[in-house]
């Protein structure tokens, strides 16, 4: 009897502690927009603050989306030689294996930590990217975040479609 009293008393405890988000998830993932129903799953289910942290640069765009200081996820856009399936672009990132679910037509691969996406990018901000590159969306998860296939699979289906509607691909 003393036993169940003391395994009912820990669940009682460790159910008080249950994390609740302070921080609102944006609508968008490093200024492209996302549905913030798509990000959600995959954020820490508890926290005070996100931040992104974006650098620009020699035609890609990364970022680290950190909650409490804490990395959680990285997401980034990128040209890669035409031809380049989705799983090279992953193998790019370590630790997280991105060839069990591979797309029927191969344009996107995912897993519960990760995802890359060909990106539709119908006028590249430089005019040569269009007959010589592909680009690559890319999202991954660290530390905290919280891996989900399915959650990723929309995920990263979304940051390339809003990637896609970007000044990197379509020119004014």
């Amino acid at each position: 009897m003393a036993a169940l009293a003391l395994v009912l008393l820990a669940s009682g405890c460790s159910q008080a502690k249950e994390e609740k988000r302070a921080f609102q998830v944006p609508d968008s993932l490093c200024g492209t927009p996302v549905p913030a129903d798509l990000l959600s799953p995959v954020l820490p289910a508890g926290g005070e603050k996100i931040e992104e942290e974006r650098e620009d640069k020699h035609g890609a765009q990364y970022c680290a989306v950190s909650v409490d200081g804490t990395s959680v996820l990285h997401a980034e856009w990128s040209w890669w030689k035409k031809g380049t399936r989705t799983t090279q672009v992953a193998s790019s990132q370590w630790g997280v294996r991105l060839d069990e679910h591979v797309s029927e037509d191969g344009t996107y691969t995912y897993a519960d930590k990760g995802g890359v996406s060909r990106v539709t990018c119908p006028e590249p901000s430089v005019p040569r990217r269009k007959t010589e590159m592909e680009l690559y969306a890319q999202i991954f998860l660290a530390n905290d975040g919280r891996p989900d296939e399915a959650a990723m699979e929309k995920l990263i289906q979304a940051y390339a479609k809003g990637v896609s509607a970007s000044p990197e691909c379509v020119r004014k």
